[in-house]
């Protein structure tokens, strides 16, 4: 009995293991903040982009934890999907591939993003910018924000327009947290030895 309790114990231990695995993996999520203030009133389009040659790494990002004051109606070219509520996965497919979302400008809009990059030399660039119905920019020349993502390197990030855009790294579990459950489950797995 005591062997079967030791070897499921083990199995457990590495179910556990298996399942946060990909969480370790996975690399560094960005909040973004955006400040319109200076469009007070204006209605146009949250313009998020992802794109690259046509020889660029696959890269995927996904965008979610929306917030600020989004209107029904948006357009989406290339390879994206989804939408503000559920979340919103762009892709550098070989077209353009742009979300573009309906707001009202004048207040702050933020969301987080995060890239899954595969392997290749060329990268790609993730833009942010504010646009008309007719996909002029607005409070700008271009982008307020890009990001180039190229696999192997950190996230080059520019701030095309501090004034309207900030970008924060969203940081890991602390160490002194990872090392405190690491040693609770040694402690766990001793107890359980000596109570054999």
């Amino acid at each position: 009995m005591s062997n079967l309790v030791s070897l499921l114990f083990r199995v457990l231990l590495a179910l556990s293991i298996a399942a946060g695995a990909p969480a370790a993996l996975a690399g560094p999520l960005y909040r973004v903040s955006l400040d319109t203030s200076a469009l007070a009133g204006t209605v146009g389009y949250l313009d998020l982009g992802l794109n690259g040659p046509l020889d660029a790494a696959p890269t995927v990002a996904r965008l979610g934890n929306f917030s600020g004051a989004f209107l029904e109606g948006g357009m989406t070219s290339g390879d994206v999907s989804g939408d503000v509520v559920n979340g919103v996965v762009l892709r550098n497919g070989p077209e353009w591939n742009f979300f573009d979302q309906l707001v009202t400008f004048g207040g702050l809009f933020s969301f987080d993003v995060e890239f899954d990059l595969g392997e290749g030399a060329n990268g790609s660039l993730f833009s942010v910018a504010f646009v008309d119905d007719a996909l002029n920019y607005l409070g700008a020349a271009g982008n307020v924000l890009e990001m180039n993502v190229v696999a192997g390197q950190s996230v080059e990030l520019q701030l095309v327009d501090a004034a309207f855009a900030s970008v924060a790294e969203v940081p890991e579990p602390a160490a002194w947290l990872l090392v405190a459950s690491g040693l609770l489950l040694l402690a766990a797995t001793r107890r359980l030895r000596q109570q054999r």
